[in-house]
């Protein structure tokens, strides 16, 4: 019977550390993917949560409209933290959250003449026609010199030293004050 060489049982030094290098290239890969997935999941909920504090901030402002000015600005983390109660570590948070309150003067309808200061709400190409047409219309001039009026605020959440990119922007449209004291 002729002899055989006898073959190797198990695997090279060489087979062994190449199956390491790729186990260790993959599960860099996976922890890479895991992580970027975390910053992507975290800033989606920090995005959430400033929304939230925004929309309270927002609210406040509205419920206190004429404590309020057209171009005020303030901070999410101290305008809601005080608010709120927030302890400090929290608030921190969002220290480099600001907000800045823009208030417009509105026609919602009716037309806004010359002696009005507001914009019209609904403004189209369309609009100039149906005046003039309606205009002929026995009855439609007293009709056109009374207009209803609304303050459009707009709130704009930006970052500290980024006043140009809005990151959230706010907006709700409510009568003028002496609309609404007349109501209670």
């Amino acid at each position: 019977m002729p002899h055989r060489p006898h073959a190797p049982n198990g695997f090279t030094l060489l087979e062994v550390m190449l199956a390491f290098a790729i186990l260790a290239i993959l599960t860099g890969g996976m922890a890479q993917i895991i992580h970027s997935n975390m910053v992507v999941a975290s800033d989606t909920i920090d995005q959430r949560e400033l929304r939230e504090l925004a929309d309270t901030v927002f609210g406040k402002i509205l419920f206190e409209q004429t404590e309020h000015r057209d171009g005020e600005e303030g901070s999410i983390a101290v305008d809601y933290g005080q608010w709120a109660g927030l302890a400090q570590e929290r608030a921190d948070r969002y220290e480099s959250y600001r907000w800045r309150l823009r208030k417009t003067e509105m026609v919602a309808a009716g037309s806004s003449g010359s002696d009005d200061d507001g914009e019209n709400l609904f403004e189209s190409d369309d609009d100039e026609e149906e005046s003039s047409s309606s205009s002929s219309q026995p009855g439609a001039g007293a009709e056109n010199k009374a207009s209803i009026k609304l303050i459009r605020f707009t709130m704009i959440v930006y970052r500290d030293g980024r006043s140009e990119e809005s990151l959230i922007t706010l907006t709700r449209f409510l009568p003028p004050p002496e609309f609404q004291e007349g109501t209670r």
